[in-house]
């Protein structure tokens, strides 16, 4: 990389403000308390609940007997959405293991076409120990980019604080090296947190409105970039990345009283925003605003703002191991929560553009996420951007994609006669198809692979996502079947 660029970015994480909590005596939950409140670690072992994990390019993985205490109906008609973005999708259950082995079992499916995977309901989370040289601190958080990097060393080499020099293992990594690029994209779909009821209740809500953005998206599309003072200078580069996504972004970074949780929950929250990024330091539950008052998860639980997706840099903000993690307060304790992005620390994104281009281009929020993280490792790993960036987390289903319907990536088929029917979709092992006259079975490289008139039965066909073509007197329908063998 050339000097000036490395300086550059030098610059950027020697300047910039961390984002951090400023309540000096707070503690965040440890690596012993979260254990102590988690299972026993058990032998790895994976339950299918829908299609065949080994192939797929995503993978959903819940936590055990997870899809018992689901609506069946979501399950399939998640995966059929997911099937109909271009990813061939699967579903499993399995059993509270060792990080390790969770992570070699990521890494033998991703040697089979693996591309991403999100996490629903207590997956078990790897945890790091990172150290910042400048202000001689560190912290212990959980570390999700354990699952994306596949094949980069990750080492357990001191006890406690790596400064101290105490060797030995306490089950919290502290040492990167080899490739650290990552594999796969990560997301998490954690409800249990929240404590507002029902844990499958709030994903159900989620799986049902993540559905119904799907199919009809939002009549408007805008964004507000929100900066306390702090990062007040850079408001106006902070706009000009988020542009790459949306044309419309409202900067809102005078540094004086212009920021503060009045005005934010009372005049931006409810203002309809799809995007909403804050700028704050933070806490796990809160945002500190220089003027208060601070913003807690509940009243974002209170206020219900109608936006869809966050950016939230925001000190430990996306905590998935507390209670009510704001960053799963913004996504599930809310009726119109997408996805978040945000870290499990101190710290947050920097160089945003490389997240918002690939969106802007049609990328989910996921491979954006991921070619993110290709841009940050590109320079080698350094000391400033491990601190900042190892605790960086994905909430929500991470296929999702914010410029759908901009771009009119979405489903237009129109729906007129002749009508297609299906004996059931997703179908599993056969299907019947009917329709007013003959059809055309295709695969989605638009291969014919069988064809039929009016009512017919099939079971030769390999899962996947085909695209059935009904003609009658000269008029045409498309219909999307996922089947299942």
């Amino acid at each position: 990389m050339p000097l000036l660029i490395l300086l550059l970015i030098a610059g950027v994480y020697d300047e910039t403000p961390i984002t951090r909590n400023l309540e000096t005596d707070f503690q965040p939950g440890t690596y012993a308390e979260y254990r102590a409140e988690q299972p026993e670690y058990s032998e790895l072992r994976v339950t299918p609940v829908r299609g065949e994990a080994r192939g797929s390019d995503f993978l959903i993985v819940m936590e055990e007997y997870m899809s018992d205490s689901l609506d069946s109906a979501l399950i399939d008609e998640w995966l059929v959405d997911i099937q109909s973005d271009g990813n061939f999708c699967a579903a499993v259950e399995i059993t509270y293991a060792d990080p390790v082995e969770i992570r070699a079992w990521l890494a033998e499916l991703y040697a089979d076409g693996l591309e991403g995977v999100v996490f629903v309901g207590d997956i078990p989370a790897p945890w790091s120990c990172t150290v910042d040289n400048m202000a001689k601190s560190n912290e212990t958080f959980p570390s999700d980019y354990f699952y994306m990097d596949l094949d980069g060393v990750w080492e357990d080499n001191w006890i406690g604080y790596p400064g101290i020099g105490t060797a030995g293992q306490d089950s919290i990594y502290d040492g990167w090296s080899g490739d650290l690029f990552p594999e796969i994209y990560t997301g998490r779909i954690t409800t249990s947190v929240l404590i507002l009821g029902d844990e499958y209740d709030l994903i159900e809500s989620y799986l049902t409105r993540l559905h119904d953005w799907r199919l009809n998206g939002d009549p408007e599309l805008s964004a507000l970039c929100y900066v306390d003072d702090d990062w007040a200078q850079w408001g106006n580069q902070y706009r000009s990345a988020m542009e790459e996504l949306y044309d419309e972004v409202e900067l809102v970074n005078y540094p004086t009283s212009a920021t503060n949780g009045t005005d934010y929950r009372e005049n931006r929250l409810q203002e309809g925003y799809t995007w909403i990024s804050p700028f704050v330091h933070s806490g796990p539950t809160v945002h500190q605003w220089d003027p208060g008052p601070s913003t807690t998860s509940g009243h974002i639980w209170l206020d219900d703002p109608p936006s869809r997706f966050y950016n939230l840099f925001a000190c430990s903000n996306c905590r998935f191991t507390s209670n009510w993690c704001m960053g799963c307060a913004y996504v599930f304790g809310t009726e119109m929560g997408l996805a978040a992005i945000g870290s499990t620390k101190s710290g947050a994104m920097l160089q945003f553009a490389r997240f918002y281009e690939p969106l802007g281009d049609g990328d989910s929020f996921g491979e954006a996420y991921k070619a993110w993280w290709n841009h940050i490792i590109s320079g080698g790993f350094s000391q400033s951007e491990k601190y900042w960036h190892l605790g960086m987390v994905v909430i929500g289903d991470p296929t999702i994609m914010p410029a759908m319907h901009m771009l009119g990536i979405e489903d237009d088929t129109p729906a007129i006669a002749p009508s297609i029917h299906f004996s059931a979709n997703p179908a599993m092992g056969a299907v019947t198809i009917s329709s007013q006259g003959e059809f055309t079975v295709h695969d989605m490289t638009g291969r014919e692979v069988i064809s039929g008139n009016h009512s017919e039965t099939f079971s030769s066909l390999q899962t996947g996502i085909y695209l059935v073509r009904a003609i009658n007197e000269g008029v045409t329908s498309t219909e999307k079947l996922c089947f299942i063998r």
